[in-house]
């Protein structure tokens, strides 16, 4: 089944594509780190659904990145990279999901990034 997302959750999820995008880029994504944890705590989305996001949405667009010897390493182009996960997004859930045979990389990045998403979100101001 094809990716279905809404207008206002598309909107919303620009953002969290766009930060975890840098996760791909054939740098050192340690110097990154801090901004995409405070881009994915500001997101509405929970610890939960941003790791969905991550390896249902981003990780199958981009995953051959690390693999090329020749990767991109400046940042993606917002316009190329929404385009490419909405078009990969609406392949078979089950083509999109071969791609985390080449996650383990990206499940190391993630497991860094997933406590400093938590303490931002507890560091913010009560309302």
């Amino acid at each position: 089944m094809p990716m279905a997302v809404s207008r206002g959750d598309r909107d919303a999820r620009i953002p969290v594509w766009i930060a975890l995008s840098e996760l791909y880029l054939d740098t050192d994504v340690s110097v990154f780190r801090d901004a995409i944890a405070e881009t994915l705590a500001a997101s509405p989305y929970s610890v939960d659904d941003l790791r969905d996001i991550l390896m249902d949405d981003v990780h199958p667009a981009l995953h051959a990145n690390l693999m090329s010897v020749a990767g991109e390493w400046a940042g993606f182009d917002e316009a190329w990279l929404i385009e490419r996960i909405e078009t990969v997004g609406r392949q078979p859930r089950w083509r999109r999901r071969m791609s985390r045979w080449f996650a383990r990389d990206i499940d190391a990045q993630w497991r860094a990034l997933e406590p400093m998403i938590l303490a931002a979100r507890n560091a913010e101001p009560q309302r």
